[in-house]
């Protein structure tokens, strides 16, 4: 009897401990299942909030490079009410929903009080001789249909309702402005006669061939194509140049403190004797003072290898960056000048006569032919020589972009983001 009562108490034990167990399982089991279920409505939240990060980062991307183009089209559009349309509705189209909001700051306004905290990185520092550029700034924010917090689908109940939801935001930067240059073609062209060519840099013309990228210039779109005729002749700065004289200016009314003309260029010390390169070019940067070969080149054979480079650049229709001086300084030696250095413009050069580098002849412009008017045919062919060409307008698109100092770009720009 008392060997079949301890036998049911073990039993009973064993059953008792069994059904503990399942408790403590099925107690495991549920407390597993809402931690894994937690967890899986915050990946769920947060990777909705990646997605809407995603978005309005592309949105910042789009807006900022749009604007950038469109101060660059039109500098008289590069303001804060005229642009942040744009950005607002390229914000919008990259949106799933439909729905975002952007803010924007140029270099040279005061920024506004952002609604993100997210920003972009600091602009970079430029080098020694160089600048930031002029550049804008793209911010994205959530917007919802109730308000501007990317609210919780499964978080809220997952925290117990702690977590309401956050504002989502992105940025971008995008800066242009005039290329950082150093080496470029020694033929140093006068501002006067840029402007007269670009009617004042209104007018400008599509490379002759636009699939070719010269020396890494590329036509901005839009440009018409350049008709017979259109390319013009730009007169030697030589013989009243070397006689301390200025050329009749290229302006009207007549402004003889204006010079003009094309003049070949080499080192800014005053007894340098270094030729160009085997490429006809130089090292240069705004504000530099090259001086011209003695007289000018007329004298100088060995610029046989400028010849050359303008008949490579004619046959190869590549537009190619010359400097732009704005004046002549006649220092200690006139028959060498100074010339100032205000900036670059990319050339399309279309043929050359007369005196050039020691020799008499050239190469007869492929647009004008024998267009030009006696007096010009005259001036060019005999009395000092021309090159001829027309400008153009080029963007260069580049990952981490150098700016050159001066506000003037005179048609060659360079566009990158910097944030």
């Amino acid at each position: 009897m008392l060997g079949r009562l301890r036998r049911r108490h073990r039993e009973w034990k064993a059953a008792r401990d069994s059904e503990h167990g399942a408790v403590m399982l099925i107690v495991a089991l549920f407390l597993a299942n809402a931690v894994i279920f937690g967890m899986g409505a915050i990946v769920i939240d947060v990777g909705m909030a990646w997605q809407e990060r995603e978005e309005l980062i592309t949105g910042a991307d789009a807006a900022s490079m749009k604007i950038a183009l469109n101060c660059v089209a039109d500098s008289t559009k590069c303001t804060v009410a005229d642009q942040t349309p744009v950005a607002i509705a390229y914000a919008k189209k990259n949106s799933k929903d439909g729905l975002a909001d952007a803010q924007i700051c140029f270099s040279f306004t005061t920024c506004p009080a952002w609604k993100t905290t997210t920003a972009c990185p600091p602009v970079p520092t430029p080098a020694a001789g160089e600048t930031t550029g002029t550049w804008v700034e793209v911010r994205t924010t959530t917007v919802t249909a109730k308000g501007t917090i990317l609210p919780p689908v499964f978080a809220k109940a997952a925290t117990g309702g702690k977590f309401t939801g956050k504002t989502v935001g992105a940025c971008a930067r995008v800066a242009w402005g005039p290329p950082a240059v150093r080496k470029v073609l020694a033929l140093g062209i006068s501002l006067c006669d840029w402007k007269r060519m670009t009617s004042n840099g209104t007018t400008f013309s599509g490379p002759l061939d636009p699939l070719l990228g010269g020396i890494g210039l590329y036509p901005m779109l839009g440009l018409p194509t350049v008709k017979p005729g259109g390319d013009s002749p730009i007169a030697a700065a030589l013989p009243a140049a070397v006689l301390g004289l200025p050329l009749p200016s290229c302006t009207t009314p007549l402004d003889l403190t204006v010079p003009r003309g094309y003049i070949w260029l080499q080192g800014p010390e005053i007894f340098n004797t270094t030729l160009p390169d085997a490429k006809c070019e130089i090292d240069l940067k705004v504000g530099d003072l090259p001086r011209s070969f003695l007289l000018g080149g007329l004298t100088v054979g060995s610029t046989n290898r400028c010849t050359a480079r303008l008949q490579a650049l004619i046959a190869s229709k590549q537009p190619v960056l010359v400097p732009i001086y704005d004046k002549i300084e006649q220092a200690l030696l006139s028959i060498a000048p100074t010339y100032r250095i205000v900036g670059f413009a990319p050339l399309q050069i279309t043929g050359f006569s007369g005196l050039l580098g020691g020799l008499l002849g050239g190469v007869s412009s492929i647009l004008s032919g024998n267009l030009l008017d006696a007096l010009t045919k005259v001036l060019c062919d005999v009395a000092s020589g021309c090159i001829y060409g027309y400008f153009t307008k080029t963007l260069v698109p580049t990952y981490q972009p150098r700016f050159g100092t001066g506000t003037n770009v005179y048609g060659a720009t360079v566009i990158g983001r910097t944030g």
